[in-house]
């Protein structure tokens, strides 16, 4: 295994603009999954900056099952507008790996720049995995929808991690509570939180519940269950509806009341985690990739459960990160790519030790059972939850292109503060980040967005 260390390369804005525009790789069809183990080759991969520490092991294994292949892995940004310029930059300059990682709000943008190609001929290359072996839900989020590559899928899910609701027991022991159940309702929990709750006069010296409500994986869930969608038809957000106004006033009514903790207060808490971890917080509704980071942190017995019921129906966030094969990687080294990523989604391969480090949830539908992660010892115990939980998941639409949603994720971030600190009317702070949202919106989709 070796670590390339990569050399930036620049372009301009219109060289950036050009790549975005560009026609989809075309494939060329027949290609058949040889079975046959290879037995030379390197295999470059892209991997996000914080995935080192956990792949590495992965990459390991397989060199050691594949004796005489070498992988050779370099490292992507694992913020949104970093790694969309490297990767853009490494297709611009002719440098892509043979795989990369992604996440899901690039699906189109990089499909349609020829970052990554269409994983159709690998799942029916007539390998172990196949198009019914992935979790459809978060395969669905690398399914392009519209544009020159409708009907793709430009990434193979990681991981299958919807948010959970995680809970400190000796808090509810501690109170004499029972622990969360199947039955929970949205108010069922915040009555809950509210008597976990701690304060110091005004001041919240431990909360009942950390819920970062600007984040899709907690807002869309809610509009879903109140029966509307996030999107009009023409790809607007609908922030000023009955169903937008009062999922975000139900969580900001206890935001103001100190008894959620949303992002602000978690980043003074030191992380969600962290408090989870420190016992500033009661409950933590978040996903599988930081159970390992709080199994480091927290001395306290804890569980999960699922996320409550809002308005009778249960939803929750998902999200994912994934692999694809670039077109370089389809042209030049498809056999050797082909191998590792059967290999890495097999039960016995990638998933097991990713798996056994407690941050994955095998994305494979019929590993959600296997014991490689089901029978870890606890904490958590409850490991049904995350699976059963999938089909409960709530999706970001994937027509948000990625430039729209850093715009999203700061203008909900100032409507939270003009609510929670200025007590500006919640209807009043959506309309004001819906028309700064959609403008964006607006202007980059005229320009191909």
């Amino acid at each position: 295994m070796s670590k390339t260390t990569l050399t930036q390369f620049t372009p301009s804005r219109r060289a950036v603009l050009a790549g975005l525009a560009a026609s989809p790789f075309a494939l060329a069809a027949g290609s058949h999954f040889a079975m046959a183990q290879p037995t030379s080759g390197t295999l470059s991969i892209g991997i996000l900056d914080w995935a080192e520490t956990g792949i590495k092991p992965v990459f390991a294994a397989y060199e050691a099952a594949r004796p005489g292949v070498k992988i050779d892995y370099s490292i992507l940004p694992g913020d949104g507008p970093g790694l969309r310029q490297a990767l853009l930059s490494r297709r611009l300059a002719n440098k892509l790996p043979d795989i990369t990682y992604l996440a899901d709000i690039f699906a189109t943008q990089f499909a349609n720049a020829q970052v990554t190609a269409d994983m159709r001929p690998f799942l029916t290359s007539g390998g172990p995995i196949t198009m019914t072996s992935l979790a459809k839900p978060f395969l669905d989020q690398y399914l392009v929808t519209s544009g020159p590559n409708k009907d793709g899928i430009f990434g193979l899910p990681i991981g299958a991690d919807t948010v959970v609701l995680y809970y400190n027991k000796k808090h509810f022991d501690d109170a004499g509570i029972p622990y969360p159940n199947d039955d929970w309702t949205f108010e069922k929990q915040i009555e809950v939180a509210t008597q976990l709750t701690q304060k110091n006069g005004n001041v919240t010296t431990r909360y009942g519940l950390a819920a970062s409500v600007p984040w899709h994986a907690t807002y869309v869930p809610g509009i879903e269950a109140f029966g509307d969608t996030l999107l009009d038809e023409n790809n607007m957000y609908k922030l000023q509806t009955e169903a937008a106004i009062k999922v975000f006033t139900m969580y900001w009514d206890q935001v103001k009341a100190g008894i959620i903790a949303s992002s602000p207060q978690q980043t003074q808490l030191g992380g969600g985690y962290q408090a989870f971890g420190a016992g500033t917080v009661s409950m933590l509704q978040s996903v599988r990739a930081l159970t390992p980071l709080i199994r480091s942190v927290t001395t306290d017995d804890w569980d999960v459960a699922l996320e409550p019921k809002i308005n009778g129906v249960r939803k929750t966030g998902m999200g994912s990160i994934a692999q694809a094969i670039t077109p370089q990687g389809m042209a030049n080294n498809q056999e050797l790519a082909y191998d590792y990523l059967n290999w890495f989604y097999s039960e016995d391969g990638g998933m097991k030790i990713l798996a056994a480090g407690y941050g994955t949830v095998p994305p494979v539908e019929a590993l959600y059972n296997s014991p490689i992660w089901t029978e870890l010892p606890g904490p958590p115990y409850d490991n049904r939850v995350f699976a059963e939980s999938i089909q409960y998941g709530a999706m970001n639409p994937t027509s948000i292109p990625a430039d729209v949603q850093v715009v999203v994720d700061t203008e909900l971030a100032k409507a939270e503060e003009s609510v929670v600190l200025n007590n500006v009317p919640v209807a009043d702070a959506l309309k004001a980040a819906e028309a700064v949202i959609n403008e964006a919106m607006a202007r980059v989709l005229a320009a191909g967005g």
